[in-house]
């Protein structure tokens, strides 16, 4: 099960149209990739980071992938910002992504939970 389908799933933004949910499952798609090994574009997707022991480190690190990835690999958003939300358990990490969707410039707010196994889309 790919990560960002536990919160696909788990939906608790209401209807999606299909514009977003094209793009959350391009994220999905973006976010579930081992870099050089599910792709054929140089950079797509999240390199390994087993070089981290700070769960601090490879969160700037992963929020880095992430931007990285976004800017060169799903256009139809700009990521305006992300950040990290608090959980309880220190062996997960959350992550808050506000969007702004380029053609229609609407707002979007995506927080992924790994510890509650949820995805939430809402309008900023």
């Amino acid at each position: 099960m790919s990560f960002l389908d536990r919160f696909r799933r788990h939906h608790s933004g209401g209807q999606c149209d299909h514009s977003i949910l094209g793009i959350v499952n391009n994220l999905n798609h973006i976010l579930n990739t081992r870099m050089e090994y599910g792709s054929f574009l140089s950079g797509y997707g999240i390199r390994d980071m087993n070089e981290y022991s700070s769960k601090d480190l490879l969160s700037l690190a992963i929020m880095e992938e992430i931007r990285m990835n976004i800017e060169r690999f799903e256009t139809r958003v700009d990521l305006v910002d992300i950040a990290i939300t608090d959980v309880s358990d220190p062996f997960r990490i959350a992550f808050k992504l506000s969007l702004r969707v380029t053609e229609t410039q609407e707002a979007l707010v995506m927080e992924f939970n790994s510890v509650n196994k949820n995805l939430q889309i809402s309008a900023a």
